[in-house]
């Protein structure tokens, strides 16, 4: 898989579209005083969360340690230009994500990426240096796949091409399916999906997806708008006819960066996420959080 360059920190405007009197970016909002215009607008024409934090590139400081009562940045997109060339480690488009309260179970958001910050043993918690880690949700439990020691504020730069290619290969092995086309219905947990994780397929024995529901993917940057449907057997079909088990797949095959698909699908009729209906499912279900992980 090839990583796709998508428009950096002060884009192009997005190209004329004939017909198409799409409205002014709008200004940043009072709730966001610390990011520049350029970085607000840039969430705005990718379509990611207002609360998202972009790391690199970015105007704003470095954060080097978890803000207070929050668990670890769930990385929601990621573009470097090379990942598999270390001289090239700087060369990147763009690297955030979004932070998180609590520790969720890993047993239901297989495949996500998440950045731990913490002080290094014997510095004090305002030091210049930080510890850095990253934990993937596989196989119902969290797992330690990355770890950088005495880090400066350059680690956004040091990590991501690591980000990245971990995204890919996931993203890659969960769309390898070796079993049976199901119909979705409640298992005795719950639980049902492309590795058992609460995939789309648990959202249709729910009942909060429907087969034929429409999702779109939002990209105001390049004046386009993806649309998906719901399939019966919990995969999620683009409009050339190619289906796909795990959403992030789905922009991957678009031509996307590496976004987390559960954050960019939002539902036509009510722009609700796939990932606030999992959200949804889990509070539920009343699955507790998980505080294990296996290095």
């Amino acid at each position: 898989m090839t990583t796709n360059i998508i428009p950096t920190a002060s884009p192009d405007p997005s190209p004329d579209v004939p017909g198409n009197d799409s409205p002014p970016d709008p200004a940043p909002t009072a709730a966001d005083t610390t990011r520049d215009n350029d970085e607000s607008r840039l969430l705005h024409r990718q379509g990611l969360p207002v609360d998202t934090v972009i790391l690199a590139p970015s105007s704003t400081t470095t954060p080097m340690r978890m803000p207070e009562d929050r668990w670890a940045m769930l990385v929601v997109a990621v573009d470097v230009v090379s990942h598999t060339d270390p001289d090239r480690e700087d060369d990147i488009v763009l690297f955030a994500g979004v932070w998180v309260a609590e520790q969720p179970s890993a047993e239901f958001c297989d495949g996500d990426l998440v950045v731990v910050l913490t002080a290094p043993e014997d510095e004090s918690s305002d030091s210049d240096v930080v510890n850095v880690e990253l934990l993937l949700a596989h196989e119902q439990r969290w797992r330690r796949v990355g770890f950088w020691a005495l880090l400066d504020a350059h680690w956004p730069w040091t990590t991501a091409p690591t980000v990245a290619a971990i995204i890919e290969l996931h993203t890659d092995a969960s769309e390898v399916d070796t079993s049976p086309s199901v119909t979705a219905s409640p298992s005795p947990t719950g639980l049902r999906g492309y590795a058992g994780n609460g995939g789309i397929v648990d959202l249709l024995a729910a009942g909060l997806v429907r087969p034929g529901d429409e999702f779109c993917w939002d990209r105001p940057a390049l004046g386009v708008c993806h649309t998906a449907r719901i399939n019966p057997d919990g995969r999620l079909r683009l409009a050339d006819g190619q289906s796909y088990r795990n959403p992030s797949g789905a922009t991957t095959a678009l031509g996307g960066n590496h976004q987390n698909g559960w954050v960019t699908w939002k539902r036509t009729s009510d722009g609700v996420s796939l990932g606030d209906l999992r959200a949804t499912l889990r509070t539920r279900l009343s699955l507790p959080s998980d505080v294990s992980r296996k290095k």
